[in-house]
């Protein structure tokens, strides 16, 4: 509560720049639009859409500004259409040489650049040939080592080739280069992981510059600003109020869960099968669940080593100090065997000072269900061990040697 009271007037100008640019056809304002989209807590009235007397009044498809604000407007209001317009538009941007010019050139300008290839794409196939040419000019701006002077280039690699950005946040990162960093990380646009201490170190560090050091030069930063601040207090008072036990009330829902999960019967002209065979697939299911409840989950946790052997936790929670480990049980048998693993595994689970306790979520998918009490009273007995979650596979999905 604290950290939000001191943030107060830094939220505040934040909220006053995105404002200033929350008109109709402001790229500046469509742009903000874009990146607060998703945010729950961004409550602006947006003014940014396009109307038809915009169109008609407004509206040039010589104009680059006209162009860039149709295709954000494009693909953030899909329902609209003005497709005859933005097509004609992109048509005669994209004749023009992207880096004519210094500092006004198209290439140089990642928002309005970002606009055309936003445009491209909700057109669809009368996209290809923008989009083309916006892949250009992009491939032109890597080979020139024109890629630093804007941390929202990545982004434009995201949308125009559907490639991943790697992650990177250098220690002398200004406010904006990290609230775009966490932006990215909390919209899963990025490649590789950052470790739960660096997340943490760039939160905090992000907290400190928005209160004692507010900069930006636009809306659009300013609104990257706003949703990284949003974001992690969301969080840190979030994870003052979750326990590890509110990790298992949610796991406990799986069983009832899966009643929804996919296994059409043979009769459909295309059935959807979602198989669940072995680990992997369990630890995948998981993944969406806990990402979706907790922002810090970090998957496939690296822990420190014990003598010769390397340890990596399926999840680790830091926030709530807790480790989620996933088990798949294919016979009656493998019960003996998890208790043993579980047992092993603990010790040099919890020697990271960043855990201190361990849960356990067990899919049988041999519906062994006389086994369940007794392997979970076992591993409740365990030191560190908090709970322990048994599910059986849904009668719907045969057993992994069965074909109907």
């Amino acid at each position: 509560m604290t950290a939000a009271l001191s943030l107060q007037p830094s939220i505040q100008r934040l909220r006053l720049a995105i404002l200033e640019q929350n008109r109709p056809g402001s790229v500046e304002g469509l742009l903000a639009h874009h990146i607060l989209r998703t945010d729950p807590f961004a409550t602006f009235e947006w003014q940014v859409g396009i109307t038809q007397d915009w169109i008609t009044n407004h509206f040039k498809a010589t104009t680059l500004d006209n162009v860039v604000a149709l295709g954000y407007f494009a693909w953030g209001f899909p329902s609209a259409n003005y497709s005859q317009e933005l097509n004609d538009g992109l048509a005669r941007i994209t004749e023009r040489d992207a880096f004519k010019g210094e500092h006004l050139s198209i290439a140089h300008s990642p928002s309005r650049l970002l606009g055309i290839i936003l445009g491209a794409l909700a057109l669809g196939s009368l996209g290809v040939q923008p989009l083309k040419w916006c892949q250009a000019v992009l491939e032109q701006l890597r080979t020139r080592g024109e890629m630093s002077f804007d941390p929202l280039l990545p982004y434009l690699f995201f949308r125009a080739f559907e490639k991943r950005m790697n992650l990177a946040i250098p220690l002398e990162a200004s406010l904006y280069e990290r609230a775009f960093a966490d932006w990215m990380i909390r919209q899963q646009m990025y490649e590789g992981e950052l470790s739960s201490a660096q997340l943490l170190a760039n939160r905090n560090q992000l907290l400190f510059q928005a209160a004692t050091d507010l900069r930006f030069d636009s809306a659009p930063q300013a609104a990257f600003v706003l949703t990284a601040v949003n974001a992690t207090l969301f969080a840190a008072l979030g994870s003052s109020l979750a326990e590890p036990r509110h990790v298992a009330s949610v796991l406990k829902n799986f069983e009832p869960a899966m009643r929804r999960w996919r296994w059409d019967k043979e009769e459909l002209q295309r059935p959807i099968r979602w198989p669940v065979t072995q680990e992997r697939e369990v630890q995948d299911i998981l993944w969406l669940i806990l990402r979706s409840y907790f922002p810090d989950v970090v998957d496939e946790d690296a822990l420190p080593k014990l003598g010769h052997s390397s340890y990596r936790a399926d999840f680790g929670i830091p926030s709530l100090r807790l480790i989620v480990e996933a088990k798949f049980a294919t016979s009656k048998d493998d019960f003996k065997k998890i208790e043993k693993e579980v047992q092993e595994d603990c010790v040099p689970y919890l020697r990271d000072l960043r855990y201190e306790s361990l849960l356990i979520f067990i899919y049988d998918d041999s519906a062994s269900v006389q086994e369940h009490e007794i392997t979970r009273s076992a591993l409740l007995e365990i030191p560190g061990v908090i709970d322990a979650i048994i599910v059986s596979r849904p009668s719907q999905l045969p057993r992994r040697n069965s074909t109907s």
